[in-house]
């Protein structure tokens, strides 16, 4: 028979196994058709960048919206004041348009998504999905924000998106310069479970490939990553429904090994 301080201890370690299964099944906001690059010139007024972001889980999220600042030219207005020179950026979420320099909406604010809900005009008329406004200024260069929408809920993951704005630049300068470059890898599967077809966002610097494995370790799939940053999709109809894992490969080392399902 099991002592009281067993007992507990078992119990302690179920509930640890369950709060662990439902934070691993959380699904983040899924971002549709997110905008990657903007080009233009340093004369131009301003410069868009602007995506829907939908609900794709079974529960609601409320959403807001950080902006990191990754790379910018120089100058930049930043933090903003009215009349000094340098490019200078703002974006807008939920139907509001916040201070330029902002580096995030507000949590009032915030935008709850039913399941199966998609940003776009709400009952007041204004847009509600991502904008981001970037303003060149007069200045050329690159100039990398991103932008991660965050649920109030908690156990739902982040998800963060980078826009590179590149004004006057020349061919293959229109990148994020190496000592700015994120950490190689993955951002967050978007739909999990994968019905249809789920996006990937990764970074790559110097290529790689995406595995798919069963959970015995063995490749189901290879599919090469383009240098650079970039978006890989999984479809359902190439895999049976299950657990299985996806993996980020570069120079033969295999790392950010993660379940997903498949669900038809």
């Amino acid at each position: 028979m099991r002592t009281k301080s067993e007992r507990s201890q078992r119990w302690g370690v179920l509930l640890a196994i369950m709060v662990f299964s439902v934070m691993v099944s959380a699904q983040g906001p899924t971002l549709i058709d997110p905008v990657e690059v903007v080009e233009g010139d340093p004369s131009d007024t301003v410069m868009v960048a602007e995506w829907f972001v939908t609900n794709a889980s079974e529960n609601p999220m409320t959403l807001y919206v950080e902006r990191n600042v990754i790379e910018t030219v120089d100058p930049m207005n930043l933090p903003y004041e009215p009349g000094d020179e340098g490019a200078y950026e703002r974006f807008c979420w939920a139907g509001t348009c916040y201070p330029y320099g902002a580096a995030s909406s507000a949590l009032s604010l915030a935008i709850t998504l039913e399941p199966s809900d998609t940003t776009g005009i709400n009952a007041f008329g204004a847009e509600d999905w991502l904008i981001s406004d970037y303003y060149p200024n007069g200045v050329a260069g690159v100039t990398a924000l991103e932008y991660c929408f965050k649920a109030t809920q908690q156990g739902v993951p982040d998800v963060c998106h980078t826009v590179l704005y590149c004004a006057g630049t020349e061919e293959g300068e229109c990148v994020v310069s190496v000592e700015n470059e994120r950490h190689s890898g993955f951002e967050t599967l978007a739909p999990n479970p994968v019905v249809g077809h789920s996006s990937l966002s990764y970074l790559a610097p110097e290529g790689g490939y995406l595995l798919i494995l069963d959970l015995t370790g063995r490749e189901m799939k290879r599919v090469p990553l383009a240098p650079g940053r970039g978006m890989v999709w999984i479809d359902a109809q190439d895999f049976d429904p299950g657990v299985y894992l996806h993996a980020f490969e570069s120079k033969g080392r295999i790392s950010q090994t993660r379940k997903f399902s498949v669900a038809r």
